[in-house]
């Protein structure tokens, strides 16, 4: 059999056919959506293909790198019949999806220059064609004709026909006719690939966009928020054991929990360790789950579908999807009801959640810091906290001293507050006096730095002069304030001597004293050193 296909040429009544096929696929690719892409290519494929009355084809599309083409499922297609006569050529290709330059030198040399691909099994092979001869042969096919088609003047892919049950005479006229459905297929991929470019870059503007809605929301939220105090502010020893502790921690991404009383500026040392931390570029979320009914808590962590539930008219985005990538502040963790107590585990634990009312599983890499004035440990005792969640949490705890236990920063406070609402309000004030000092100090501040803050700020709106008159509860401030204070120093002082006689010196651990007495060991220790107590304690001799 001739293996030239120079003179080769179709008839009249095939180039017919053929040309109503291209007219009528072309406009098939022409609205066509592009979820239907793939489907509409294999069956093109096989119009194709029976037009042609060949056995194969596929379409190898060019790669980044120029010296590379890919197939992939979609874009192979055999006849039914033909199937069992072409396994050893699918299996290759599942196998090696592209091809290179390296492998089939000659061939590419001929795509290179927009040049087809033209080989049929017997006859001489062309010079520098023994690997792709060598290579047809073994996968068992007869004819093959491949057509360079381009993309912007560039090589994009390679549209190939081929035979494998008997050799195939290609008239050189189907060579423009084939490259012409080769360029309705690139294009339509092109189209394809523009629009999946198109969304993956509309849903990444969209995720920055809720994000960026979701910081401005937040840093919105904050501006507006009362602030305990906008620094840390003291020089007390406890306060400074409390600042050593959220150094250390602030620089890592394990989760920190925090214990104070109310009022004592849990808030303010979690923002503190955020501003520490490698994610300060972006603003700290904060959630205070005391505030939320248990109906919204876990919508408002982690969003909801539309239509989850009535009122739902649209999608929302919860705490833990906008700080994804920052930090999340959970104050006063010890309200979150059971169910929402599981799903905040599995978050710790997987970094995964789903939104309300939806099945696709996010993923979330968010820094949590979490805070309570509540005894966890007994809530766990009780069955109110899950055992497993305050296990993972309380991985680095911080106790925030209460006011009581740092008088010294009292007077510093005062100060403090007294500038900050002085430019606030442009009233100016004398020097706040030693006795007036004395009076706060002797007050217990169960509301610690908000009570007094709230103190010193009722004090500057009734003071008629530009002496300052503190008024504080007289329940808690009988006359002779020194005295009372004294009277708490007498009590304290008992108090830690009869708990370190009880444990025998120990301060930490499970019978120390600290333990007895509800502290910290470096609380306990700070009251020691304030109060002149040593650490052993001596028992009278009887003689």
């Amino acid at each position: 059999m001739p293996v030239s296909s120079k003179n080769a040429t179709a008839t009249p009544a095939k180039i017919r056919r053929f040309e109503t096929l291209l007219s009528e696929i072309s406009a098939t690719y022409i609205n066509l959506p592009v979820k239907a892409l793939e489907r509409a290519l294999k069956r093109d494929f096989e119009r194709l293909i029976q037009a042609l009355n060949v056995d194969g084809c596929l379409l190898y599309v060019a790669s980044e790198n120029p010296d590379t083409f890919t197939v992939t499922g979609p874009f192979l297609w055999f006849l039914d019949e033909k199937q069992s006569s072409n396994k050893r050529f699918v299996e290759w290709l599942k196998r090696n999806p592209s091809i290179d330059a390296d492998s089939f030198p000659w061939g590419f040399g001929k795509h290179s220059k927009g040049e087809p691909f033209i080989w049929t099994g017997v006859g001489p092979v062309p010079p520098g064609a023994a690997a792709e001869h060598r290579f047809l042969s073994e996968m068992g096919v007869k004819s093959s004709l491949a057509v360079p088609v381009l993309f912007e003047g560039k090589v994009a892919g390679l549209l190939n026909i081929f035979t494998t049950v008997s050799y195939q005479i290609w008239p050189m006229d189907l060579i423009p006719r084939l490259r012409l459905f080769g360029e309705v297929f690139i294009n339509a991929l092109k189209r394809k690939q523009s629009d999946e470019e198109l969304q993956k870059a509309l849903s990444e503007i969209k995720a920055l966009k809720e994000r960026f809605e979701a910081d401005y929301l937040y840093l919105k939220e904050e501006i507006s928020l009362e602030q305990n105090f906008e620094e840390v502010v003291g020089k007390s020893d406890a306060l400074k054991q409390t600042l050593v502790k959220a150094k250390q921690v602030a620089s890592t991404n394990i989760t920190i929990l925090i214990f104070g009383e109310t009022g004592v500026g849990k808030g303010l040392i979690a923002r503190a360790i955020h501003n520490a931390s490698h994610r300060k570029n972006r603003p700290m979320i904060q959630v205070n789950c005391a505030a939320l009914s248990p109906t919204l808590i876990e919508s408002e962590l982690f969003g909801h579908e539309k239509g989850a539930y009535t009122g739902a008219f649209t999608h929302r985005i919860g705490r833990f999807e906008a700080a994804n990538g920052t930090t999340l502040f959970l104050d006063e963790i010890g309200e979150l009801p059971l169910k929402s107590q599981a799903k905040l585990l599995r978050v710790l634990e997987e970094g995964e959640f789903e939104r309300v009312g939806g099945s696709n599983t996010s993923h979330t890499d968010v820094r949590l810091i979490v805070a309570t004035n509540r005894d966890l440990q007994k809530a766990v005792e009780t069955g109110k906290f899950r055992h497993d969640l305050w296990y993972r949490i309380n991985i680095f705890p911080i106790v925030i001293p209460p006011l009581r236990e740092r008088l010294e920063d009292i007077p510093i406070l005062v100060t403090y507050f007294l500038n900050r609402y002085t430019k606030k309000t442009g009233r100016i004030f004398e020097p706040v006096s030693n006795e007036t000092i004395n009076t706060l100090q002797g007050y217990s501040w169960p509301g610690n730095v908000r009570e007094l803050r709230n103190a010193l700020e009722r004090a500057i709106i009734t003071s008629p002069g530009n002496k300052l008159h503190v008024e504080i509860p007289r329940s808690s401030s009988p006359k002779g304030s020194k005295n009372f204070k004294d009277i708490l120093e007498k009590a304290a002082r008992q108090a830690i001597q009869d708990a370190l006689k009880n444990s025998g010196g120990v301060i930490d651990g499970q019978n120390g004293a600290a333990k007895q007495l509800g502290l910290t060991g470096n609380n306990l220790r700070y009251h020691m050193k304030r109060l002149g107590i040593p650490r052993i304690i001596s028992e009278p001799i009887d003689i």
